[in-house]
């Protein structure tokens, strides 16, 4: 695709693929392909590797690039790939942006540098984003997620990234609605801003957002899709009735559990989830029955 079909199309609902591991511990391609082949067609914008859900931190940067390259045999335009390839230094992040750009991605998921965060204000910040935004063929989508980074980018910050050639969009994954609409008003004409939180998915859609970059998209992409279709062609009720069911998936998996309850889920929606990579440890007995209960909320009625 070229560069203005991308943009075109950074929109709806992508998945930010988890990444699964074998009983070694290594990443098992083979199951990782059979995730994604049942999301082909599915009605879901893009794919995401390598971002938060995909448990990026803790990923080597060769694994990175091979997740690129194995998605990228089976994501096919016009739906999008996207690779997260943010890291702490500005060359290093360059160096995985183009990396991953000659593996296939068709933009880049770039995360705010933020081990040094209180000297990240706006000039680091532009400085940075400009520099990679600039060394890449691919459009750049800022990530920002202060609840794992600490590092809380304001509204006049994310207008001035807005502003920068070839930084196209925004993932917003506070979950904060009010600053979502600030973010809103911010940014120039145009700049594509997708909510990573699906509690806030509808009011984010008719507050201006383009889209959502959401976990549960993952084991829920019938419902997430729904949604913004309903959105689309302004079925109000319908759409406002899918976002009652996709609370409980935010509310009793993702936010208690986070990646490790996303991966039971996806388990017991018959995809393939497994345990997350050390430190992080797989949910309890206990967990799973709640996360089972809450996709049997999230789904009572309906045939999907």
């Amino acid at each position: 695709m070229t560069r203005d079909q991308i943009i075109k199309n950074l929109r709806g609902i992508i998945a930010p693929v988890v990444t699964p591991f074998n009983r070694r511990g290594d990443v098992d391609e083979g199951l990782l392909r059979e995730n994604l082949s049942r999301y082909v067609g599915s009605g879901l914008a893009g794919i995401l590797v390598t971002g938060s859900t995909g448990e990026a931190p803790y990923l080597a940067e060769s694994e990175r690039l091979r997740l690129v390259e194995v998605a990228r045999e089976v994501v096919k335009p016009p739906e999008l790939l996207l690779a997260g390839t943010g890291l702490e230094g500005t060359d290093a992040t360059l160096r995985l942006s183009r990396e991953s750009v000659a593996r296939g991605a068709d933009a880049l998921l770039v995360l705010t540098p933020n081990y040094y965060k209180s000297r990240m204000d706006t000039a680091a910040l532009v400085a940075h984003y400009r520099a990679v935004a600039a060394g890449v063929a691919r459009p750049v989508v800022v990530y920002s997620i202060p609840q794992f980074t600490g590092l809380y980018v304001d509204q006049e910050t994310i207008g001035k990234l807005s502003r920068l050639p070839n930084v196209v969009g925004l993932k917003e994954s506070s979950g904060k609605l009010d600053f979502v609409r600030a973010v809103l008003r911010k940014v120039r004409p145009g700049f594509h801003v997708l909510v990573g939180s699906v509690s806030i998915l509808y009011d984010g859609l008719r507050a201006g957002a383009v889209g959502g970059v959401l976990g549960q998209a993952n084991f829920a992409p019938a419902l997430c899709v729904g949604l913004y279709d309903a959105f689309l062609h302004r079925r109000t009720r319908e759409a406002r009735e899918l976002q009652q069911r996709l609370l409980p998936l935010a509310q009793k998996i993702s936010i208690p559990y986070g990646v490790a309850g996303i991966k039971a889920a996806l388990d017991l929606c018959g995809y393939r989830g497994g345990p997350p990579r050390p430190p992080l440890l797989p949910v309890s007995v206990q967990a799973k029955k709640e996360i089972a209960a809450a996709l049997r909320e999230a789904r009572a009625g309906l045939d999907i």
